[in-house]
């Protein structure tokens, strides 16, 4: 037991890293089992130089040979560039204020509920799941996609998620979101389509849901992030009302994790 770190362990990997001050998620990258990911539970509170040491290093004795992290506001990002991470993706960080548009978005979330074409079903057990970690992988790039674990994760990244399949009138899965909220501040923590069906307004439909959840439970910002090259993400968005910030978020990685763990 290392001092001053609370684990909560699952295959002798510790879930949760915890120093009384900061706490983190530490996993394995998806398909890549020798990459560590560690997400911070609050993505704008930044572990100590002592704290991230701590960490990299179960990570290393874990036989991860390399280290990745959740997305980070700059915040959060201090520490880790003191420890030689590199940022290998940013991403635009967009919001829409629902409390300043209640009127209007009422209107336009009813109209698109009516044209919304694809059956929406709530997700529960392991084989819907794994047909959720399908759709992911199709739907990003290699190495940025979810796997199952992954999707449970994000469910658990805030106190309250609603988790929502689209399926075509043929029973086909084609895209699924996830929804959290925190208190008055919601957030779209994935929206994934398959390629297949894509243009279709798969995406529209599950947006519409999310959105309607959240409102209905008076949350007031509604935070996403996505890569400031996905167009159709973008565009699908702003068509919403969600506004750029200029603040946006970074994936950091440390390559060589048995240097970066020991100073």
């Amino acid at each position: 037991m290392i001092t001053g770190l609370r684990q909560r362990r699952r295959d002798g990997l510790p879930r949760l890293l915890d120093d009384g001050r900061t706490r983190a998620r530490l996993r394995p990258w998806p398909h890549q089992s020798r990459i560590a990911q560690l997400i911070l539970t609050d993505h704008t509170k930044a572990p100590t130089v002592a704290t991230l040491l701590t960490w990299l290093a179960v990570a290393r004795d874990h036989g991860f040979d390399s280290i990745r992290t959740g997305a980070l506001s700059d915040s959060a990002t201090p520490p880790f560039v003191e420890l030689g991470f590199e940022s290998i993706q940013r991403l635009a960080l967009l919001r829409l204020e629902l409390d300043r548009h209640n009127d209007d978005l009422d209107t336009e979330l009813h109209g698109s509920s009516r044209a919304a074409r694809h059956e929406l079903r709530a997700v529960r057990g392991s084989r819907q799941i794994a047909t959720l970690a399908r759709i992911d992988r199709a739907a990003f790039v290699d190495g940025w996609d979810l796997d199952a674990t992954g999707i449970v994760d994000a469910c658990r990244a805030t106190p309250q998620h609603r988790v929502r399949l689209a399926v075509t009138a043929n029973d086909d899965p084609a895209g699924y979101m996830i929804t959290g909220r925190n208190g008055a501040a919601g957030f779209i923590q994935r929206l994934a389509v398959h390629p297949d069906h894509e243009g279709r307004g798969v995406a529209t439909s599950l947006l519409v849901d999310g959105l309607t959840w959240l409102h209905r439970r008076r949350v007031e910002d509604v935070l996403v992030n996505t890569n400031f090259d996905n167009e159709r993400a973008l565009d699908l968005y702003r068509r919403f009302g969600f506004e750029s910030l200029d603040e946006s978020l970074s994936v950091l990685a440390l390559d060589r994790l048995a240097v970066g763990s020991s100073r």
